[in-house]
C-alpha cells in the first residue's frame, strides 16, 4: 500500500493499480529510447504487473501500531513481502519469461541499495536476493543468454525503474504540492539511461492536476487515471482499518503528465 497521511484522513492508493499506471506510462515511451523496440510488449507486462504481489496483502491493509499509520511499502514487514513479490514474480512469468525476469531483476535491483539501512534486515534481504540471482541465471539462459540480452534487460529495467518513480510521485503527494515541501523525490527521480545524461529528473507538480518533466521520455502528453481511497481518522477509530477501509469509496486521480519546457 502507498500511504500518506492529511490532518482528517490517510490516503491509500494500492500499490496494483500503481503498477497499471506505471504500465501506462512505458507505453507512451519513444522507440529511439528503446534497446530494441520490438520487445515493447514485454516491457509494459512487466511495468504494469510488477506489483501484483501486493493484490492479496492490499485488499485487506495492516495497521501499524508504532506508527499509528496503516503500513505501507516503505515498513511493511520483509518475510511476508518477499513471499507476496516471489508469487507476483512467477503470476508474471507464466505471461512472460522476458516479463518475469524484468521483474525480478527490478526487486533485486532495488533491495540490493537498501543492504545496510538496517542491518537487522539483511540477512532476510541476502536470503532472497541470493534466490531470485539464482533464478534470474536460468531465465536469462533460457532466453539465449548473450550480451545482447544483457543489453536489452538492462535499459529496460532502467525504463521500468523510472516509470515506477514516477508513478510513485503520483501516489506520494497531495496533488498541487509545492517543490519545497517533497518529501520522497525532493531531489528528483533517479535516472540511469544515457538520453538523459544520468542526472536526475525533476517531476513537479505545475497545478492540481498536472505534473511537469525536465526531460520528457515520452512521444507525447498523456493523461493517467489513479484509484485511491480517503480513510477518515475517525472512522478507523469506530471501525478499525480493514472495515474503515471498505466502507470508503473509490475515488480517481487524473494527472496530466506534460514536460516543464
Amino acid at each position: 500500500m502507498i500511504v500518506y497521511e492529511r490532518e482528517h484522513d490517510f490516503v491509500l492508493t494500492a500499490q496494483h493499480e500503481h503498477g497499471q499506471v506505471a504500465g501506462v506510462m512505458a507505453s507512451y515511451w519513444k522507440d529511439e529510447l528503446l534497446a530494441d523496440s520490438r520487445h515493447r510488449e514485454e516491457l509494459i507486462l512487466a511495468a504494469r504487473e510488477h506489483d501484483r504481489g501486493w493484490i492479496e496483502l492490499d485488499s485487506a491493509p495492516f495497521w501499524n501500531d508504532y506508527s499509528q499509520s496503516p503500513y505501507s511499502f516503505r515498513d511493511f514487514p520483509l518475510r511476508p513481502r518477499f513471499v507476496f513479490y516471489q508469487k507476483g514474480i512467477e503470476e508474471v512469468r507464466e505471461k512472460s519469461l522476458y516479463a518475469g525476469l524484468l521483474c525480478s531483476m527490478m526487486y533485486t535491483e532495488l533491495f540490493q541499495n537498501t543492504l545496510g539501512a538496517n542491518p537487522n534486515d539483511d540477512d532476510d534481504i541476502r536470503d532472497y536476493l541470493k534466490k531470485e540471482q539464482k533464478l534470474q541465471t536460468d531465465w536469462k539462459q533460457r532466453l539465449g543468454g548473450g550480451d545482447e540480452l544483457n543489453h536489452r534487460l538492462q535499459s529496460d529495467l532502467e525504463i521500468m525503474l523510472f516509470c515506477d518513480q514516477l508513478s510513485l510521485f503520483l501516489c506520494m503527494e497531495e496533488p498541487g504540492t509545492p517543490a519545497s515541501r517533497y518529501d520522497f523525490f525532493a531531489e528528483g527521480l533517479s535516472c540511469t539511461f544515457d538520453a538523459c545524461g544520468r542526472q536526475p529528473i525533476r517531476a513537479e507538480w505545475i497545478s492540481g492536476d498536472k505534473v511537469g518533466l525536465s526531460y520528457f521520455p515520452f512521444t507525447q502528453e498523456f493523461t493517467v487515471g489513479l484509484p485511491y481511497k480517503s480513510v477518515p481518522k475517525a472512522s478507523i477509530r469506530k471501525f478499525g482499518l480493514l472495515q474503515a477501509y471498505r466502507r470508503a469509496e473509490w475515488k480517481e486521480r487524473r494527472v496530466l503528465i506534460t514536460s516543464m519546457d
